[in-house]
This record gives structure tokens, C-alpha cells and sequence, in this order.
């Protein structure tokens, strides 16, 4: 029962944090277009908020595509015998696993490198560990929903 809540408030947030990015990154491009062809004034920070956006948009969203299983699969083999298919989701499960784990710990190494260094991005003062954040977080739902599916 408290598994099921915490589950829902995690892919109620991923769902607001994943619709809220993909909205401000399409709502925004097409200002720039307005901006730059019609007015003729180029929003000089517009871009770097798109990418951000964007970035965080596609990196939570896969996070729950991973909690609904509904990453790009391909059925190459459809009769083939039942150990076979529990050896091949096995396998899966695992190189899903480790994938996540690197993403999770060379995320982890960005975002520490980038606070250290203080780099941000080109016009706006925000620091670039801010959107490579996505990365480690995003990482961690990840890894949060694939091993549930273990117990599931």
C-alpha cells in the first residue's frame, strides 16, 4: 500500500516534469520563430532554455517509458522455447541494469565536475550542472523502476 502511493506521487511528478519541459521546449521554439521572423528581434537566451527543456523532457520520459515498459522492443524471435525467453529477458534485465548504473554514475561524475568547475551556460547564469542533473536524477527513477519490475 505505501509502495503504491510512493509509486504514483513518482510518476505523478515524472509525468508533470516531462509534460511541464516538452510544453515550455515547443511553446518556445515557436516564440523564437515569431521573435526572429516576424518581429526581427532574435531572443538571444530563448535557445538554451529549449535545450534544457528538451533535455529534461526526453530524460524523464524515459524514465517512464522504463516504469511502462514501452521502450522501442523487437520481436525477432516469436515461437521460441520458454527457457530460451526467460534466459533472453534475463539477460535484458540485466544490460538494461548495468546501462542505467553507468548512467547513473558517470551522471553523478558530471554534474560534481561541472559544480566544481562552475561553468554556465552561454548567456543565461545558470550553471550547467543544472541540466546535466537530469542525467544522475533521471538515472535513479530509472534504476527505481527497473528493479521494481523484479518484484512486480
Amino acid at each position: 500500500m505505501v509502495f503504491s502511493k510512493i509509486d504514483a506521487a513518482i510518476t505523478k511528478l515524472l509525468e508533470i516534469i516531462t509534460g511541464v519541459s516538452l510544453v515550455i521546449a515547443v511553446a518556445l521554439t515557436l516564440i523564437q520563430v515569431i521573435y526572429r521572423y516576424a518581429l526581427q528581434q532574435p531572443l538571444s537566451w530563448s535557445q538554451e532554455v529549449v535545450m534544457m527543456a528538451f533535455v529534461y523532457s526526453v530524460l524523464f520520459g524515459a524514465a517512464l517509458a522504463i516504469k511502462n515498459s514501452e521502450h522501442l522492443t523487437v520481436d525477432l524471435y516469436e515461437k521460441i522455447p520458454k527457457a530460451f525467453s526467460v534466459f533472453l529477458n534475463i539477460l535484458e534485465f540485466i544490460v538494461v541494469g548495468i546501462m542505467i548504473i553507468i548512467l547513473l554514475y558517470f551522471g553523478y561524475e558530471l554534474v560534481m565536475s561541472n559544480f566544481r568547475s562552475g561553468q554556465i551556460l552561454g548567456i543565461l547564469p545558470i550553471q550547467k550542472a543544472y541540466v546535466y542533473l537530469a542525467v544522475p536524477v533521471s538515472a535513479l527513477f530509472m534504476l527505481y523502476f527497473h528493479i521494481k519490475k523484479v518484484f512486480s
